[in-house]
């Protein structure tokens, strides 16, 4: 490499994997979810007037401890468990990177059934007991006996919407819920694993998006051989398993620099076109 090229190369690389959304340092409050105004109905989730239910983009025990308590230390509290949550399932994320990796490409492969398995096995490895409210005996412990009783009426009237809203018709009873406990059983669980591929869905969102976005944008740049393309694909993955989403300069810097040096000359040069107008364009 031209020496007098390596230092804009260098820092335009860094910038472009630099993890600037790393989840370590997101701020609870950007992973709180919305809201809820304690001054409306002591409900989660909405019903329009055509039976539609809507729920709760967070998690549906955070949304109802938000409702019942009023103390803002347990409030910041409840979101930093909110925040905890995340983190703890990027963790999971880096530690399962190879499973993530087959989801990604079960997904591309348009597999969605063989996706979901494989989000499923990872659901019952981290949480083997596949507990409904993972958060609620924290919240429920700031909590006193009104409070208690208004959140866990709270969570059941929620759950029971919106179960009977994702219940087919010809499994209904006459008031429109299922027609036993075994059905109502089998599509909370349905839901609750939709909440936790959300749950990781956050996760991946602020921690290894952007890693998946600087392979593209090489991608793109370079039209790298099948062959490249594996092997920045598997040489970024074993930078995050070794750094864990904290990596140093010099760490970053020696993986760009083994991508430059892999290339040939033809995409040397366009990485470095490429690099250069994305330092410039920071500037």
């Amino acid at each position: 490499m031209n020496t007098a090229h390596r230092p804009i190369l260098i820092a335009a690389l860094l910038a472009l994997l630099t993890t600037t959304t790393n989840a370590q340092d997101t701020p609870a409050d950007t992973l709180r979810g919305p809201d809820v105004p304690r001054e409306s109905r002591e409900s989660i989730g909405t019903t329009t007037m055509n039976g539609r239910f809507t729920p709760v983009e967070s998690r549906p025990e955070l949304a109802a401890f938000l409702l019942v308590c009023d103390d803002p230390e347990d409030l910041a509290h409840a979101r930093q468990l909110g925040s905890d949550r995340i983190f703890d399932l990027t963790e999971l994320l880096i530690d399962e990177i190879e499973t993530l990796r087959a989801i990604t490409d079960a997904l591309a492969s348009d597999n969605a059934v063989y996706a979901q398995t494989l989000l499923a096995q990872l659901r019952l490895k981290h949480d083997p007991e596949m507990q409904r409210d993972p958060l609620r005996p924290a919240l429920e412990a700031m909590l006193d006996e009104d409070q208690t009783q208004r959140f866990h009426r709270i969570l059941s009237d929620y759950w029971r919407n919106w179960v009977a809203a994702n219940t087919p018709e010809d499994q209904q009873n006459p008031a429109g819920e299922p027609l036993n406990r075994q059905t109502y059983q089998r599509i909370e669980n349905r839901l609750n694993n939709q909440l936790f591929q959300a749950d990781i869905a956050r996760a991946y969102e602020y921690s290894l998006q952007h890693y998946r976005g600087a392979m593209t944008a090489i991608y793109e740049a370079i039209e790298p051989t099948p062959e490249q393309r594996a092997w920045i694909r598997n040489r970024i993955i074993e930078h995050i398993k070794q750094t864990r989403l904290k990596a140093t300069n010099d760490q970053r810097q020696a993986l760009m620099l083994e991508i430059y040096h892999m290339l040939d000359q033809d995409r040397k040069t366009k990485l470095f076109a490429y690099m250069t107008s994305v330092a410039l364009d920071r500037n």
